[in-house]
Parts: C-alpha cells; sequence; structure tokens
C-alpha cells in the first residue's frame, strides 16, 4: 500500500512536463475563398478559444515541442442541414485538399479532406417513399487521421495548416465551420 506522503508527490516538479494535448484552428467557409491558412493567427479578441487555442501566430510557443501523432478534423453548422446540402458538403469533402507546410520543408502532410474525415463513401441517400429509411452509403466518419511518421513541431519553428478548395465552396455551405486538430504530446516546461 502506497503511503501518504508519496501519494502527495508528482503533480508539480522541477523538469518539464509532458501532456497529451491539441491546438487548433477553425476556418468558417466562405463561397468566395478557395484559400484558408490556419495556425497564422493567434487567440485574440477576434479569435476566441472555441476558434483557435494558438497563443502565438503560426508557431509553438517558446518552451515547447509538440510531438504530432494525430490530425483531427471536426465539421460543424450553424443550422440543420437538408439532404440536398448534405451532398454539397460532400462535395466539398471530396474536392477539399490539407496540407501541413513548413516553410523550407516540402509539404508534410498533403490529403483530402475526406480521407481526413475518414470516409470512403459519400452520398446523400433520399428516401423514395415516406419512411423508407434507407441505411446503405450512410457516412461515418471518425475525425481523426492516425500518423505513421509522427511530426515534429519544435519550439518557434513556423508553420501553416493550409486548406485549398480546388472548385468554389457552394453557397448552401457557407458558414460551416472546418476545425483541425494537431493532436499528440506536448513537452514543454513546468
Amino acid at each position: 500500500m502506497a503511503d501518504l506522503e508519496n501519494l502527495q508527490q508528482g503533480t508539480y516538479g522541477i523538469g518539464g512536463e509532458m501532456v497529451d494535448w491539441t491546438y487548433y484552428d477553425t476556418a468558417i467557409l466562405a463561397a468566395a475563398t478557395l484559400v484558408h491558412r490556419l495556425f497564422t493567427a493567434p487567440l485574440s479578441s477576434a479569435k476566441t478559444l472555441d476558434i483557435t487555442n494558438m497563443t502565438q501566430a503560426g508557431q509553438v510557443p517558446q518552451g515547447q515541442r509538440l510531438t504530432v501523432r494525430n490530425i483531427k478534423c471536426m465539421f460543424s453548422s450553424n443550422a440543420a442541414i437538408g439532404t440536398a446540402t448534405i451532398q454539397k458538403v460532400y462535395d466539398v469533402f471530396s474536392k477539399t485538399v490539407i496540407e501541413l507546410l513548413i516553410p523550407g520543408k516540402d509539404a508534410l502532410l498533403q490529403v483530402t479532406l475526406q480521407e481526413l474525415m475518414g470516409n470512403a463513401s459519400m452520398v446523400a441517400v433520399t428516401p423514395t417513399t415516406a419512411g423508407d429509411n434507407v441505411n446503405i452509403n450512410r457516412p461515418r466518419f471518425h475525425g481523426i487521421f492516425p500518423l505513421n511518421q509522427p511530426l515534429v513541431l519544435a519550439a518557434l519553428t513556423p508553420f501553416e495548416i493550409r486548406i485549398t478548395h480546388v472548385t468554389a465552396v457552394d453557397a448552401a455551405v457557407a458558414d460551416c465551420r472546418l476545425k483541425i486538430g494537431l493532436n499528440g504530446i506536448l513537452r514543454r516546461k513546468a
């Protein structure tokens, strides 16, 4: 049985700490915008904590290093979406490319949003008869893209996620939010 003294130690230390962490940023889709650059603007009065948790523009803060093991992807809308619009959302997913870029290096990640979301089949199904709820082709997104090779983002290294829509986003999908998270182990000074 552990003694009381040992149970009261370990929260604070003189060295650094390692935590499971996700840095995230959000793009608000717009019909006229073909390219979004994430992680380039920090938390501010214009970018609240629900949109980003980056405290510095385009870099991991001094005294930290993030080893990215997963890319997380979340999509949300401010209103309910009908079947016709769902197909337009799926079209955005299949025609959007996500890249992780560090100046002076080739892209460290380049995938379609469809792959990042984790779905091979995206077809909206409209029942031909009322009550005929067909389950075929109903996507089941998991939104976590595990990396085979972790990516290291050292302190003060500039980086960005670039979201490129090959075709313009349909107006019905404008104002939807696409949030990208870089998840892994954050080492930081304690």
